[in-house]
């Protein structure tokens, strides 16, 4: 037995009832939503929010502008818009440096606590919820997934950094 297969054993008899369904569903749930809150919290406190936004509200100026001009054939517009395309190449590249470093933080820690606990929910636990409406067993990855597609953009609400324009 590896090193592995002897943490994947512990956590799972730590857990007792939490890798059965439905309890498994809500632990998954909940391990989703601490990943998520860590994740959210390292943003926060790495990104400078207002800066950032300023850069997506340029960016998305730009494009629409572009696209007007394009959709018109406003070639004299449109060669004048792509002379800032270094410019906004430029502005566009810091954007996403300055979203993208925090997961320097995060992504390794996340990465093996989700490889630690696919450990866990497999075999004769590969899966942690039903679910009725499709009339599937849903493997631990797939319930995960979806808690942290359906838990992320609400905190990044909360958090505040959600960065898309709203004009």
């Amino acid at each position: 037995m590896d090193w592995f297969q002897g943490v994947s054993l512990w956590l799972r008899e730590a857990l007792g009832d939490f890798v059965n369904p439905p309890w498994s569903a809500v632990f998954v749930f909940l391990l989703a939503l601490a990943a998520c809150l860590i994740s959210s919290s390292v943003q926060r406190l790495m990104i400078d929010v207002k800066i950032v936004r300023q850069q997506v509200q340029e960016l998305n100026k730009w494009r629409r502008e572009l696209l007007k001009a394009t959709r018109a054939r406003d070639m004299k517009a449109v060669e004048k818009l792509m002379r800032k395309k270094p410019y906004i190449d430029k502005l566009q590249a810091m954007y996403t440096a300055q979203t993208m470093k925090p997961m320097i933080v995060y992504f390794v820690p996340l990465l093996i606590l989700f490889w630690l606990f696919s450990g866990v929910f497999s075999g004769e636990y590969a899966y942690v919820a039903y679910l009725p409406i499709i009339g599937s067993r849903v493997p631990f990855w797939v319930w995960y997934f979806l808690s942290s597609l359906a838990i992320s953009p609400i905190l990044q609400r909360v958090f505040n950094l959600d960065f898309q324009s709203s004009d």
